[in-house]
């Protein structure tokens, strides 16, 4: 029938950003649907049903956001800061989408827009009250599982504050840690490599001089936030210890697999090449 995709989706808990492609392959192949079905199951009256397919436009549009909050949320750089800023955009939006859908105004959810022009109709209120219900739920939950850091902990993102922020963590940190703050702060070349320079990085570039304020700075950054360092460990065990090699020790074989660090091989094999002996 023309349409760009050919095949539905099937939802399976192991891919966990599989929930909001399947709403919307369902949704763009729905013609398709009814015709395979044929009277033959219930989903073939919710097809024809505008508030129903208006509800599965939104879920497709909401998952489809949440998808790409769960994207930008992995990685093996993710702090717990880094987690903050990406929920606490996710739930202003949230709070954003709610204003506008009382203003029945529904630009924030492409799919169901283009649904609506389509299909030249508008929404009941009773639908607009059960997307709002739902996006306060979700917003709730947000906060719930991602509960926002101590601002005392900004010292550490920006050790480049005023008197005022530094006065304000001064009661938090030990006084020689503030000192360090303090010095780092008023430090104009410091000031330009936390510019150019990643904040772990950053921290152990002033670790030397400052040890005991980088040191408190770089636990902080150790935690990781999500399972994503977990999942990625897993998979590299799935893939290195098979059925045909059930036995073997992985220890070695996984440091190696999941180090960022880049050996100079070329180098090293230099290092330890042997010279035959001339007979």
């Amino acid at each position: 029938m023309g349409s760009e995709h050919t095949k539905l989706l099937f939802h399976t808990e192991v891919r966990w950003l599989s929930r909001g492609k399947v709403l919307t392959r369902l949704f763009e192949l729905r013609d398709e649907v009814m015709l395979f079905l044929h009277h033959t199951d219930e989903l073939y009256d919710r097809l024809h049903d505008f508030q129903w397919l208006s509800k599965l436009a939104y879920l497709a549009d909401v998952f489809s956001a949440l998808n790409a909050l769960n994207l930008a949320l992995q990685g093996k750089a993710v702090t717990a800061f880094n987690v903050q800023d990406k929920i606490k955009a996710a739930r202003l939006k949230m709070e954003l989408w709610c204003v506008r859908l009382d203003r029945q105004e529904f630009d924030c959810f492409p799919t169901l827009v283009d649904f609506l022009l389509a299909a030249d109709e508008e929404l009941d209120g009773s639908t607009v009250a059960a997307f709002k219900e739902h996006l306060q739920g979700l917003h709730f939950q947000l906060g719930r599982y991602f509960p926002e850091l101590d601002a005392v902990y900004e010292w550490f993102r920006n050790p480049f504050g005023d008197k005022t922020h530094i006065e304000h963590v001064s009661s938090k940190l030990p006084s020689r840690q503030v000192d360090s703050l303090v010095d780092i702060a008023s430090d104009g070349t410091l000031r330009t490599t936390f510019r150019e320079k990643k904040l772990d990085r950053f921290w152990v570039h002033v670790q030397p001089e400052h040890p005991e304020l980088a040191d408190a700075a770089l636990k902080l950054l150790m935690p990781f936030p999500t399972t994503y360092n977990c999942e990625v460990v897993f998979s590299t065990l799935v893939g290195l210890k098979t059925k045909q090699r059930n036995r073997i020790n992985v220890d070695c074989d996984m440091r190696l697999k999941l180090s960022r660090l880049d050996p100079d091989i070329v180098s090293r094999m230099s290092q330890h090449k042997q010279h035959h002996s001339s007979h």
